[in-house]
């Protein structure tokens, strides 16, 4: 009888902690007006302390045709409000945006068509080297130079120039070479001109880059051939350049695999959020925050988000991250949801799972990380 009536003690403190846990971590989260257009695979910058979204896709039930998005809206955080503005010349997913100097770089990215066959349906994918800039103040759009290698990418801003990192060219399987991508190209606005810069040490899609006192950080994707201690070809693998200075070097890994995350810069650490993974079990999509401090080389694990999600988009305003569509489980289609969330206040000591919060990196070798 003692034993039952220690073990049910146990087990109500043990629920009370996950319990309390979850609140603290959900009290971090807050909804916002949704966006004007549900949408996947699209692109945010900040300007003035608003957000673009742009282009992207939604790929809407029993519907066929081009499913790839032109569509531009802007968000105040002040008004918690959203205004359409002029649709993007070239409709893409998949394309990456990087401001300079108050200016929107819509870089690269896929026409993505749903085309129906006499049973079930396909797609007919064509990567772009456009390039298109966006001026906030007049809302007009401007051709720029061509990208060299077409392909949807992601990209980044070092001393006023635009790195174009990775990605993919499914068009390349046409010619049997590898259509996930170590290529890395640099766009300079001041002369719309285009150069070569060191490839990646790993090919990779899905990827996500964050900046950090001029050092570039790559992060996760979907990659092959396959890296050790990675189970697939979904990658933790981090990799990092200081452009003009040291060639890519690589950093300690994420606790688990993951494409198709966010990672948002604050007070000099990578917020890692969401994603996707799948390794011999079904596809995930994960609710998980990590965060990499770089001057540390270690990854340190926060509370979950309430929901997981994949191919959302991310910015960080006033030191809180604005976390926008992408994909959820249990969901069909595109969201058009947007949540806040305010790091500041994490729970420091447990998870929503009642755990400890988990260090690694520097301090663990890579075989031995959580998975």
């Amino acid at each position: 009888m003692k034993v039952r009536l220690t073990l049910s003690i146990l087990l109500l403190c043990t629920l009370s902690v996950i319990n309390i846990s979850k609140l603290e971590a959900e009290g971090n989260w807050t909804q916002k007006a949704d966006m004007l257009t549900p949408r996947t695979r699209f692109s945010t910058s900040v300007v003035d302390g608003k957000i673009y979204a742009i282009g992207g896709e939604n790929e809407a039930a029993g519907e066929f045709g081009e499913i790839s998005m032109a569509v531009v809206e802007m968000y105040d955080p002040k008004t918690d409000t959203w205004q359409p503005k002029a649709d993007m010349p070239t409709p893409r997913a998949g394309l990456a945006t990087s401001v300079v100097d108050g200016k929107i770089y819509a870089i690269g990215g896929q026409k993505k068509e749903k085309l129906q066959r006499p049973i079930g349906f396909t797609y007919r994918l064509t990567e772009l080297p456009t390039v298109e800039m966006y001026d906030p103040v007049t809302d007009t759009w401007t051709q720029k130079a061509d990208m060299p290698t077409p392909r949807s990418t992601r990209a980044c801003v070092v001393d006023g120039k635009i790195y174009a990192i990775g990605g993919e060219a499914i068009g390349l399987l046409r010619g049997r070479k590898p259509w996930r991508l170590k290529t890395v190209e640099v766009y300079n606005p001041a002369t719309d001109t285009w150069g070569k810069r060191q490839s990646l040490i790993h090919a990779r899609d899905g990827l996500r880059t964050a900046v950090v006192d001029g050092v570039i950080y790559v992060i996760g994707g979907v990659g092959w051939p396959q890296i050790a201690n990675n189970p697939g070809p979904f990658l933790a693998n981090v990799e990092a350049l200081k452009p003009n200075t040291h060639p890519w070097r690589k950093k300690a890994d994420m606790s688990a695999p993951k494409a198709m995350h966010t990672a948002s810069v604050i007070n000099g650490k990578i917020y890692v959020i969401g994603g996707a993974s799948r390794g011999n079990g079904p596809f995930r999509h994960l609710s998980t925050i990590e965060i990499y401090d770089p001057q540390t080389d270690r990854w340190t694990q926060a509370p979950d988000m309430p929901v997981g999600k994949s191919g959302h988009a991310a910015e960080v305003i006033n030191g809180k991250i604005y976390i926008l569509g992408g994909f959820r489980a249990g969901y069909k289609g595109s969201l058009l949801t947007v949540e806040v969330y305010d790091p500041g206040e994490v729970s420091q000591s447990v998870s929503p799972r009642g755990k400890l919060l988990k260090t690694w990196g520097a301090v663990k070798k890579v075989d031995i990380l959580p998975r």
